[in-house]
C-alpha cells in the first residue's frame, strides 16, 4: 500500500517537473532571441530582437497551459501569425530563413547566439 501511495504521488509530481523544464528552456529560448543581433520579420513588417523577444512573451503567457513541449512553442506559437497564419522571417548574418527554422537551430545549440 505504501509503495502505491508512493508511485501515485510521484507520478502526480512528475507533469510538473516537466512543465517547469519546458517553461525554462522556452526562457532560455527568448532570451537567446533577445541576446541576438538578427532582425526578425511579422507580418512584413521589421522588428529589433528585443521587439521580437517581447512578442515572444507575450504569446508565451497566453498560450503556456497548451504548450507541452519546446518544439510546439517554436511550431505553433514563436514561428506564425495566429491571425494570417504567415511565417515569420530572420535576417541574421545576411540570410534570410524562417523563425522555426533558425529558432529549432538555436534551440539545438547550447552556447551559440546568432
Amino acid at each position: 500500500m505504501k509503495a502505491k501511495c508512493t508511485l501515485l504521488l510521484t507520478l502526480s509530481i512528475l507533469p510538473t517537473f516537466v512543465l517547469a523544464g519546458v517553461e525554462e528552456d522556452i526562457s532560455t529560448l527568448i532570451k537567446r532571441v533577445e541576446q541576438s543581433s538578427c532582425t526578425f520579420i511579422r507580418n512584413g513588417k521589421t522588428y529589433t530582437n528585443q521587439e521580437a523577444a517581447e512578442h515572444m512573451r507575450n504569446k508565451w503567457d497566453y498560450a503556456k497551459d497548451d504548450v507541452d513541449s519546446v518544439d510546439v512553442f517554436i511550431k505553433e506559437v514563436a514561428s506564425k501569425s495566429w491571425l494570417s497564419g504567415k511565417p515569420y522571417w530572420v535576417d541574421c548574418q545576411d540570410k534570410r530563413i524562417t523563425s522555426e527554422e533558425w529558432l529549432t537551430s538555436l534551440m539545438s545549440t547550447t552556447n551559440h547566439i546568432q
